[in-house]
């Protein structure tokens, strides 16, 4: 059994169960955990959550109207070292909620900035759709009958049977 490694300091950006709370990975709990510190879009639905699984980290607000001024003061701390995860109410975090403009600073200033992932709502609902999911349309620059990176797909979808 491999020995369990320290959290490294950087941004996590860590994705969060949308609905049912055991849909979040093992790899997430240990994150939450380990870090310093999580920034959440609200604390009181993070806090479901944190209870649930016995996570006594504390966290800050981080929402749509404190974004900029808590940007700053979160990147001062991971320039200190600090291992600070990122959560959103429900689903990754800066899709469609607060985390791109963090982000954006902790890459222009060197931090590391590590996804954690979680389900894809969108991927579980996809493939009990019974929709057709294991075509592949390869998308090429040529003009040998072969799709182009910026041709239509409704006509690749046509001319390749769909």
């Amino acid at each position: 059994m491999p020995q369990k490694q320290d959290l490294a300091p950087g941004l996590y950006l860590v994705a969060t169960p949308i609905g049912n709370l055991e849909d979040i990975t093992l790899r997430a709990i240990r994150v939450l955990k380990e870090c310093d510190l999580i920034a959440c879009e609200d604390t009181r639905q993070t806090q479901k959550l944190l209870n649930h699984f016995g996570i006594e980290t504390p966290m800050i607000s981080y929402y749509e109207h404190n974004e900029a001024s808590r940007a700053a003061e979160l990147i001062e701390k991971l320039a200190a070292g600090a291992r600070i995860a990122v959560v959103s109410d429900a689903g990754t975090p800066g899709i469609s909620d607060p985390g791109f403009r963090l982000v954006t600073l902790a890459i222009e200033r060197g931090m590391p900035v590590i996804p954690i992932p979680g389900p894809a709502a969108f991927v579980a609902a996809l493939v009990a759709s019974g929709l057709p999911v294991e075509r592949r349309t390869r998308t090429d620059t040529s003009n040998r009958g072969r799709p182009r990176a910026d041709e239509d797909p409704r006509r690749i979808s046509a001319r390749h049977g769909g």
